[in-house]
């Protein structure tokens, strides 16, 4: 009876860890800016948080550590972007640190799925929640996909 409990402890354990999703650091990424698109309004521009309105909603550009500060908080978030410096080994090797299961890529570009990420969109009669982009100089990623200029 001992040995059941214990696994059925253990089992709950496994089962409430899965359910935490752990988030990606990109703080190791140079020159790193965070674009967040959003549906509604909902802040202004302050210190190193810029706002712009977009249609209905706004695009806040800000660094990753007011990401970290606002994404909590923020809602009808409908895309976020990460963009930061690199060369082509840093992209492969951000593709290789997101796990990302790649539906479509090309030379500079490629369209995945990663459970580092919630959601997703249909393409390629697929699931997928990651977008990316390497113009030579940054890396732009982008979930569920990119959004805005790139």
């Amino acid at each position: 009876m001992k040995k059941f409990i214990v696994f059925f402890i253990l089992c709950i354990f496994l089962f409430t860890a899965s359910l935490f999703k752990k988030e990606f650091d990109f703080s190791v990424y140079d020159n790193l800016n965070v674009q967040i698109f959003t549906s509604t309004p909902q802040i202004t521009s302050s210190g190193s948080i810029m706002v712009t309105a977009n249609g209905s909603g706004q695009i806040i550009s800000c660094t990753y550590a007011d990401y970290k500060m606002l994404s909590s908080s923020l809602r009808d978030v409908s895309g976020v972007t990460f963009i930061f410096t690199g060369d082509k080994e840093t992209y492969l090797d951000c593709i290789s640190d997101l796990k990302i299961k790649v539906v479509q890529s090309g030379e500079t570009d490629f369209l995945g799925y990663t459970n580092y990420f919630d959601g997703g969109v249909m393409a390629y009669n697929k699931k997928v929640n990651v977008q990316g982009y390497f113009d030579g100089q940054k890396i732009f990623i982008g979930t569920p996909l990119l959004l805005g200029s790139y």
